[in-house]
């Protein structure tokens, strides 16, 4: 057998960009949607009191590969110059079962997820957006806003962060795009008359208010993935349309609308609408200029296994 090659995060980023996963990207959120992926529930078991081991597996049939996404999840690593999602992504042959390749997951995470946000903006967001909001100083709020540098040319970018230094570190590391960039200290003014907002925190706890939310905006709530932590709160649930990569991932892993059931807030029946199904046709997306969308991010492993191969070629 063939060693499979190890492509470490620089190299990935070197052989493709977040655009070149959009299509990709559409793809397998199409497949989830229409039942040809697999993608069963990710597995995480304590290691000790610092952090635990998640493991991540799925198929997908076009192209035919199938994988594992293996990682030592730490929160406390950042604080040590760490990813807090430190492991690999393991692609294999479906027609033969052949190890393909092995790929930095952080970098391979990092990328694919800020692709899908990217997508569903572009199907769930009134078009050509003015002004996006980006919250959040670290590693995914750096990829959301090379992102949507990228692929919304037009767009101006606001920074918030609970720690303005944070902010203005970020956008030291874009000092050729400081005309397009902009750090906003108060929550409230960061998403006063932004089209779009991204949350890609680290928060547990809810840290924004549906108050703040305006008619016609569109959110991706990305940074909180478990079913006990949430960025927004009851409030702007109640307020979204709700679009999401997995239904049945988010019937166990979205805190926010689990959040909002339990308190009775929404009902249980609140629809969550598919991404996948949206950009099908076989369900609508935004529904009038002036509605609320969101769009609730898991992550999901056939986007890993979509990434790996585009940057393979296949």
């Amino acid at each position: 057998m063939i060693a499979p090659r190890i492509f470490s995060a620089a190299e990935i980023t070197a052989r493709i960009g977040v655009a070149d996963l959009l299509e990709p990207m559409r793809r397998a959120m199409i497949a989830v949607s229409q039942g040809k992926a697999l993608h069963p529930p990710r597995l995480a078991v304590p290691v000790n009191d610092d952090g635990r081991v998640g493991v991540m597996y799925g198929a997908l049939s076009d192209p035919p590969v199938h994988g594992a996404k293996i990682l030592s999840l730490y929160p406390g690593a950042p604080a040590m110059g760490l990813s807090s999602h430190q492991g690999y992504v393991l692609l294999f042959d479906s027609t033969d079962g052949r190890p393909l390749a092995i790929f930095d997951a952080d970098g391979l995470t990092a990328m694919r997820t800020a692709a899908v946000t990217m997508l569903a903006t572009r199907a769930l967001a009134r078009p050509d957006p003015g002004v996006m909001t980006i919250c959040g100083a670290g590693e995914q709020a750096e990829w959301h806003l090379r992102a949507c540098l990228d692929c919304f040319p037009n767009a101006q970018l606001r920074l918030w962060a609970r720690d303005p230094a944070k902010a203005r570190a970020l956008l030291a590391e874009f000092a050729n795009e400081r005309d397009r960039i902009e750090v906003v200290e108060a929550l409230g003014a960061a998403l006063s008359g932004a089209d779009v907002i991204h949350t890609v925190t680290s928060a547990r706890a809810a840290f924004l208010p549906g108050a703040l939310l305006e008619p016609g905006q569109h959110l991706n709530l990305v940074g909180a993935s478990l079913a006990d932590s949430r960025e927004v709160d009851d409030s702007a649930v109640a307020r979204l349309r709700m679009f999401t990569d997995s239904c049945e991932s988010a019937s166990r892993e979205a805190g926010e609308i689990l959040g909002a059931k339990e308190a009775g807030v929404v009902d249980r029946d609140y629809p969550v609408t598919e991404l996948g199904a949206v950009l099908s046709g076989d369900a609508g997306g935004r529904g009038s200029q002036g509605e609320i969308t969101g769009y609730k991010s898991h992550g999901l492993i056939v986007q890993d296994l979509a990434a790996a191969a585009a940057i393979l070629g296949i």
